[in-house]
This record gives structure tokens, sequence and C-alpha cells, in this order.
């Protein structure tokens, strides 16, 4: 069963940030490689775009996904659909919970507004409809 931890944001900073952070670690320590899901072409392209200026000093290497026959190739993937053979970790940028049984770790990040806290809240307990008991940071 995947690992699934829930980032709930105090401050002002972005998912999508959080998320670039999160991407830029993951391929600093090896835990490669990462998916992250989104469920709208434009969020997609708004953090590809992020990815290639929110830090000068690094670069994160990235593809993105256009079908779910496609193979990641970099330590990164963005897509709209999770590839048919991946199996590392998943960062959830949608608003609906994934497969958990699909990947080895599941990342949600919830922004600091009521809307993503309720949308939250009804992921966290899907997954734990499911058997697994999220573990919860506050970021």
């Amino acid at each position: 069963m995947a690992e699934l931890n829930f980032y709930i944001i105090q401050n002002d900073i972005s998912q999508a940030e959080l998320a670039c952070r999160i991407c830029r670690k993951s391929i600093s320590t090896g835990q490669t490689p990462v998916l992250v899901k989104f469920e709208q072409q434009a969020e997609l392209e708004q953090f590809d775009s992020l990815l290639w200026q929110f830090d000068p000093s690094s670069f994160v290497p990235h593809d993105v996904l256009q079908k779910a026959s496609d193979a990641i190739t970099s330590p990164i993937g963005l897509c709209l659909y999770i590839p048919e053979q991946f199996r590392g970790i998943c960062i959830n940028l949608g608003q609906h919970a994934v497969d958990p049984t699909r990947f080895s770790r599941v990342i949600e990040i919830i922004e600091n507004n009521d809307a993503a806290r309720t949308a939250g809240r009804v992921r966290f307990k899907a997954y734990r409809e499911q058997g697994i008991q999220p573990i919860t940071y506050q970021v």
C-alpha cells in the first residue's frame, strides 16, 4: 500500500510552488520518478512554466506526458492521465483522489483557503475509506 501524505499549507505559498519544491527535493534525494497529476490542461501548462522559472539557480528536468501510454523519461512527469506502467511517487494536484495502489507514495497538497480544505477533506476521507491512514504535515 502506498504511503500517503497530506501537506496542509499554513501560509501564503501556493500549491504549485510547494509542488515545485517537492519535485526539486525528490531529484536531489534520488526519490524519483515523480508524477505530477493535474485535471486541467491549463494548470499543467502553468506548472510546466513554473518549473522552468521558480528557482533560477536550479533546473528541474521534466516531461509533459500527453496520454496514458506515454512512458516517463525524466525524473518528473506532468500529466492529465496516469501512465499505465507508472509505479513511482504521485503528487496529486487534482481535485479527486487517485488510486493509491498505483504508487509507492501519494502526496496531496492543500492550499490555505476554505475551498481547498473542503476538497482536501473529501479526498482524505476517500483514502481512509480504503483503509489508508494518511500522514498530515502542517507547512
